[in-house]
């Protein structure tokens, strides 16, 4: 692999100092006073995300595991440890040979993505009424359907042609357009309805929107009138200071702080996984859908940050470490790992790539998963102020998405694909309350791809672009076998 060591973000670096355009640079080591807020805004933006599929999955829609269940508490501190080491090995890859390596060597912050939620209920749904160990069965379908994504990542070298520019940017516009309205409902104050059906009385009230909102102008204001340390640091100081108004307002609940353990330790195997035929098959699509945004990611952060498109080991290396992160986080009791959209947004968006910035994250958020108290602080900050936080960063993976499209070109041949791949993907899958009417005489497995927008624009991007590809590509994909 071609060294990345000296490369910099495509930034202006006049008028700034040699320590603080460390921070631009790939690799190097900034001063702990400019680096700790950079890691501290990325750890703030993450930690909620990160826990949330947790609380859905367990809570009342899904495990139903009461809030002092012991095995909630292990699946809690499990996803951040999880997702620190994780991290960890996508900055600083491990290298297996010349031409396999775990980690894409990126600034990337891994963690449970709010994509595998929905198939993971479905899972535990089946699970409930099949299993006497419905949360075993869930951790062990995890283990074993997380191989699949490692295909991509084996293959990828051949495989590129089937992922170009196009359908990487079609996937992260369904990405985006999918997070969306989960930051709107974060900054809203969580979920317009509770797990009983019953409207949620703290959804859209008057403070929870100001105090979102205000969140959201404070990082805006910010990101364009601020310099040096309040640019660089804007989300961190406004989730700081949403956080802090949120005190007196009423809007913290520190009950999980008093009741969390005072230290714990990450036990592998603690949830005794089974291994069930029925439940892995419902996740094999997920993590295939999973390794195509991994290229989506991987190739915006490097085509928008770096201005180069991303090298063939630097997105297997990423595809690799998503598949085996997640095994590694299903022996230690935790969900799947992957990237973190709202991490790689922030980084699109402030240019600041520096990977030892991203390894102080994981090093804080591995110390939280050994000090349940610590997790517990960072995971009372408000939901409206993480909405305010994130949804930008959310908006600006969609951006990312259409500047993909874009660069692609609107030739006839395009145009007809994403005619074809936008008819189907949002017509389908965003068709309204009535969906599940409108499907029901497919078969279960199509009635599954078309329930979730980014698994069916993921899957008709690739399967339109197949259809349409041109002839050159054939031929460089026969050259490339001929080469092995």
């Amino acid at each position: 692999m071609k060294e990345t060591r000296g490369e910099v973000a495509q930034v202006d670096f006049s008028g700034m100092d040699g320590e603080t355009a460390k921070l631009y640079r790939l690799d190097g080591r900034p001063k702990f006073r400019l680096a700790a807020p950079v890691a501290l805004q990325h750890l703030l933006a993450m930690f909620a995300s990160n826990i949330a599929p947790v609380i859905i999955v367990t809570g009342a829609g899904g495990l139903a595991l009461a809030a002092d269940d012991p095995r909630r508490g292990i699946m809690l501190s499990a996803v951040m440890f999880a997702a620190g080491i994780a991290t960890l090995v996508n900055c600083y890859p491990i290298r297996l040979g010349r031409k396999v390596q775990i980690g894409s060597g990126l600034p990337v912050i891994m963690g449970t993505a709010m994509t595998f939620v929905a198939p993971m209920l479905v899972v535990v749904a089946w699970a409930k009424e099949n299993t006497a160990n419905p949360v075993g069965a869930l951790i062990g379908a995890v283990m074993v359907a997380a191989f699949a994504e490692m295909i991509i990542g084996l293959f990828y070298r051949y495989l590129k042609p089937f992922f170009p520019p196009l359908v990487i940017g079609c996937t992260l516009l369904s990405l985006g357009l999918s997070l969306l309205p989960v930051g709107v409902n974060y900054l809203a104050g969580g979920q317009p309805a509770l797990p009983s059906g019953a409207l949620n009385p703290a959804y859209a009230t008057v403070p929870n929107m100001i105090l979102g909102f205000g969140v959201f102008f404070l990082n805006l204001f910010l990101q364009r009138f601020g310099t040096g340390m309040w640019k660089i640091s804007s989300i961190l100081i406004s989730l700081v200071v949403g956080y802090l108004v949120a005190i007196p307002m009423g809007l913290v609940n520190f009950a999980s702080v008093s009741g969390a353990a005072v230290f714990s330790v990450p036990v592998p195997w603690q949830l005794r996984p089974e291994f069930h035929p029925q439940a892995i098959v419902m996740l094999l699509t997920i993590f295939l859908v999973s390794g195509l945004s991994t290229i989506g990611y991987t190739g915006a952060m490097t085509s928008n940050v770096l201005g180069r498109e991303a090298r063939v080991k630097e997105t297997s290396g990423a595809i690799f470490n998503d598949s085996l992160s997640s095994v590694f986080a299903a022996c230690f009791n935790a969900l799947p790992s992957t990237e973190f959209g709202a991490n790689s947004g922030m980084v699109i968006l402030t240019k600041i790539c520096n990977r030892w910035c991203i390894a102080l994250t994981a090093f804080a958020v591995i110390l939280a998963s050994f000090f349940p108290h610590l997790a517990a602080v960072l995971g009372a900050i408000p939901e409206s102020v993480l909405g305010g936080g994130v949804l930008a960063v959310f908006a600006m993976i969609m951006t990312n998405g259409v500047i993909m499209v874009s660069k692609s070109g609107f030739s006839s041949r395009n145009v007809v694909m994403l005619t074809v791949i936008f008819g189907i993907g949002l017509g389908f899958a965003g068709s309204g309350p009535l969906h599940g009417h409108l499907i029901r005489n497919f078969p279960g497995w199509m009635q599954f791809i078309f329930r979730d927008r980014i698994t069916l624009i993921s899957i008709v991007a690739v399967l339109t672009n197949v259809l349409f590809m041109r002839k050159a590509d054939w031929q460089g994909l026969k050259e490339r076998f001929k080469e092995e």
